[in-house]
């Protein structure tokens, strides 16, 4: 794959990324606070569940099963409309839209961990 066609694929699976998971972002799973870690790996934030185990906030689990099954979902469904409409004109604005509203995501180069399959 080619350098700039490798950028637009990355800014492309960004602009996606947001289209399936913005209505996800709007769940109450990330309303609250955020805890402060002085250590920075959050082992130094303690949670407390309702039997009273104690436990390091970065081995808790804060997704739960039913929360994992509508991300996935969301994302499923994202991925079929992309398949479906990605060459019609509505959706290619909806795209367009989306990367403007990414690019304040992190970096394109994150996706560079990602290995080209096939």
């Amino acid at each position: 794959m080619a350098v700039e066609e490798n950028l637009v694929a990355k800014k492309m699976a960004k602009a996606l990324a947001f289209m399936c998971l913005n209505e996800h972002f709007k769940l109450p799973l990330h309303s609250g606070r955020d805890p402060v870690s002085r250590t920075g790996d959050y082992t130094d934030v303690v949670v407390t569940d309702a039997k009273g185990r104690k436990m390091a906030w970065n081995q808790a689990c804060r997704v739960s099963y039913r929360e994992r099954e509508k991300m996935m979902e969301d994302v499923a469904e994202g991925i079929y409309d992309f398949l479906v409409n990605i060459e019609t004109e509505t959706y290619a604005k909806r795209l367009e839209d989306a990367y403007r509203a990414s690019v304040h995501w992190k970096s394109a180069d994150a996706f560079g961990r990602r290995k080209k399959h096939g």
